[in-house]
């Protein structure tokens, strides 16, 4: 492994290794999982806050628990409530680009975004793999 900017021969041409001519897939990657973790996790509590109020009508002696859970989910329900929907939004209008292909990673709304991209396949949970190498 050479050190940054060392000299490398290529056809008898000095090329400087420039670290920052190579793209970093690994933070983009990071943060799209970041992206699909924040939409993601707005479905789930949606389910937990609906069972919750079945539950508070069924099973009547548990009301006492449900508050709390109620509480905390609700909370959380509204803290992402506006970047769920300005993240679904830049989703589903390509906003957010494939760390791979530079392609849009999804087309059209998704109330669950799937961990590979559309275009090239691209797996954001694979660690460093490429489809299309």
């Amino acid at each position: 492994m050479r050190a940054p900017g060392t000299l490398t021969w290529s056809n008898d041409v000095a090329v400087v290794m420039d670290p920052s001519a190579i793209p970093d897939l690994g933070d983009r990657a990071r943060r799209l999982r970041i992206y699909r973790l924040l939409v993601n996790s707005f479905t789930p509590l949606l389910a937990i806050a609906l069972l919750v109020v079945v539950l508070r009508w069924t099973v009547p002696p548990l009301l006492s628990l449900l508050v709390f859970v109620w509480t905390a989910d609700a909370f959380l329900l509204a803290a992402l409530a506006v970047p769920w929907l300005l993240v679904s939004w830049a989703f589903a209008f390509g906003k957010i680009k494939c760390p791979s292909c530079e392609g849009p990673f999804t087309s059209g709304f998704h109330l669950w975004v799937p961990k590979a991209c559309q275009h090239c396949g691209y797996d954001i949970t694979a660690r460093g793999k490429r489809r299309d190498s």
